[in-house]
């Protein structure tokens, strides 16, 4: 909601694919060739136990000068780096080296891959941030060296949720590789290499067990019965005998070492081999496996989460979360806007802006970013990227929301108030707004709505002239409605009931107790059915992780009970009571702490 403007916003998720070639037909038949594709490659943790400057000054300058170093020595070996936002990194501060990362490129020696703006975490972000991840990835990828990446690689994320192989299918990948799954599954890793399907059925191949990204190459891969045994079990499953495998350095970019790189090359056409080892970029498998592999592969449907190693990142770093998810909301508002305005022939559909803004969301969703394992300097700076990103979307929808006010009849008995709804779904929600009378603020609002129909409204403050009202509309699926908003003789009928231990509406009946608890939700629709066996209690937990405190949460301790339970006196006030909302805040201390909900 801008306060300067008549608009009220709310939030729309849309969706798009970014479709892309899936390569030619396989180079090898896999039912009778045994193949195991090693990915040549350098972790780079974007911010972690650093930040952005000492990446620009030391990472990702060291990875453009070890790997020319390598490519020199071994011409036949291959590296695959990741993250466009890394490559914009050394375009911008390294501009010769990345004039040679292009000639490499375009050479098919150093490859991109992923597809993505960064490795993000991908437990956080919205479906559709993850395909503006790979939307804006490829483009750059396409726009700065002619070509794109088929695969999604995550290698260090903390746990995947069912519907990213439906999201990569329907953004046009193939294949998707993480080695993060041998930290820790509630269950055995269902496979190497198979089909993971998401709840629409469309999947992506996914080679779920890389190895560690910076592991060695320790001994002949074409005999080493390990990789021998590895690429069997997948071809008696699928009659498809392949396998997948990360080695290089991490997570500081750099390039793999020298020795691993010629191991990995000398397993390569030997009379005595038994698999054929390919040095390849990370999307080269998903290339080569032939189409009807989706159907051959062994199949998975559902999570894959991490129990022992990481719980703890869904809330640490509250802020960046919050953040985010304002960005998240903020983008798409802005996009309808922008794509009505240009439709009326009111504007230039903003792109390159809506694409800069996009970007440094992006960016700020990498796996230690997002997840908040970074260390607190790093955070200063993904902040100010959220922000500049926040004012950026909110300014071009400012801007696409006065273009379209402009085309519309706001001529009202009051002022007029538009509220735009991007969903593609009729909803009614709350909506604040800001409104300034041209003499004194009345006692009493009514807002009218397009039908000459009284909403509930709700004076909220008074200020002079200026009065910030909430209301409660029913709005049509992606529409642009006119309110009217004049002083009225007395308040909107309340039919809502609240005190300081009971809030009631027309389908929920709420009780707190003398703790200041939540104790009862009667759910009066159906039958007065109670929804709670106790109250919704605020209880201390002991977290004492055997490792990585900053954002894990040992299995072990959660299975303990509380060490203790937030208790009372509480101070409990009602803080509104209005047609439209109303709210109780409680306050109480425990542990040196107050807490206020």
């Amino acid at each position: 909601m801008f306060s300067q403007r008549p608009v009220a916003t709310l939030v729309c998720i849309a969706l798009f694919s970014a479709q892309m070639a899936q390569g030619a037909e396989p180079a090898m038949d896999f039912t009778k060739e045994k193949v195991l594709y090693v990915v040549p490659y350098a972790h780079l943790d974007t911010q972690w136990r650093w930040t952005y400057v000492t990446t620009i000054d030391q990472f990702i300058k060291n990875t453009i000068n070890d790997n020319l170093a390598r490519f020199d020595k071994y011409p036949k070996t291959t590296f695959t780096f990741t993250g466009s936002s890394r490559y914009a990194m050394m375009q911008e501060y390294y501009p010769e080296g990345y004039g040679r990362v292009k000639e490499l490129i375009k050479a098919g020696r150093w490859h991109v891959g992923g597809s993505s703006v960064d490795e993000n975490d991908a437990n956080i972000p919205s479906p559709e941030s993850l395909y503006r991840q790979i939307l804006y990835g490829n483009r750059f990828f396409q726009r700065e060296f002619g070509t794109t990446s088929i695969d999604y690689m995550l290698p260090d994320c903390f746990g995947f949720q069912a519907h990213l192989p439906s999201v990569f299918a329907h953004a046009g990948l193939r294949g998707f590789s993480t080695q993060k799954l041998v930290w820790g599954l509630p269950f055995k890793i269902p496979f190497t290499v198979g089909m993971w399907r998401g709840p629409d059925g469309r999947g992506v191949i996914a080679a779920l067990d890389g190895t560690d990204y910076t592991g060695h190459v320790k001994q002949r891969l074409d005999t080493d019965p390990q990789w021998i045994g590895r690429v069997d079990q997948v071809g008696k499953s699928s009659g498809l005998y392949v396998d997948y495998r990360y080695f290089g350095v991490g997570d500081r970019g750099g390039a793999p070492r020298e020795d691993d790189i010629a191991m990995a090359l000398g397993s390569q056409g030997n009379a005595d081999g038994k698999i054929h080892v390919v040095l390849a970029g990370s999307d080269q498998m998903f290339r080569d496996l032939p189409q009807d592999a989706e159907q051959r592969l062994p199949d998975y449907r559902g999570d894959l989460l991490l129990r022992e190693h990481s719980a703890g990142s869904i809330t640490s770093q509250a802020a960046m979360k919050r953040w985010n998810r304002k960005n998240e909301q903020l983008a798409q508002a802005a996009e309808g806007a922008s794509a009505a305005a240009s439709w009326l022939g009111a504007m230039t559909y903003p792109r390159e802006r809506l694409e800069a803004a996009w970007t440094r969301v992006l960016a700020s969703q990498m796996h230690d970013i997002m997840p908040g394992t970074s260390l607190p300097k790093a955070y200063e700076l993904s902040w100010n990227d959220e922000i500049l990103a926040l004012n950026q979307f909110a300014g071009v929808l400012e801007y696409a929301a006065g273009r379209i006010i402009a085309h519309l009849d706001t001529r009202t008995p009051g002022i007029p108030l538009v509220v735009y709804n991007p969903l593609t779904v009729s909803r009614q929600d709350v909506v604040e707004a800001t409104v300034e009378f041209p003499g004194a603020a009345p006692a009493a609002l009514a807002v009218t709505g397009p039908d000459g129909q009284d909403v509930p409204a709700q004076l909220l403050a008074r200020d002079g002239r200026r009065v910030r009202l909430a209301f409660l509309p029913a709005v049509p699926a992606t529409s642009w409605t006119v309110f009217s908003v004049r002083p009225a003789a007395a308040p909107t009928a309340n039919p809502l009931h609240v005190q300081a231990d009971r809030l009631e509406n027309a389908r929920y009946r709420v009780r707190l107790d003398a703790n200041g608890d939540v104790s009862s939700i009667v759910d009066k629709a159906n039958g007065d059915r109670e929804l709670l066996a106790r109250p919704m209690q605020l209880q201390f937990q002991h977290h004492k992780p055997a490792s990585f405190p900053a954002w894990n949460m040992d299995w072990h301790d959660q299975q303990q009970p509380p060490q203790e339970i937030l208790a009372g006196p509480a101070d409990v006030r009602v803080v509104e009571e209005g047609p439209v909302r109303i709210s109780v805040e409680v306050r109480r201390q425990g542990r040196n702490s107050l807490f206020t909900q």
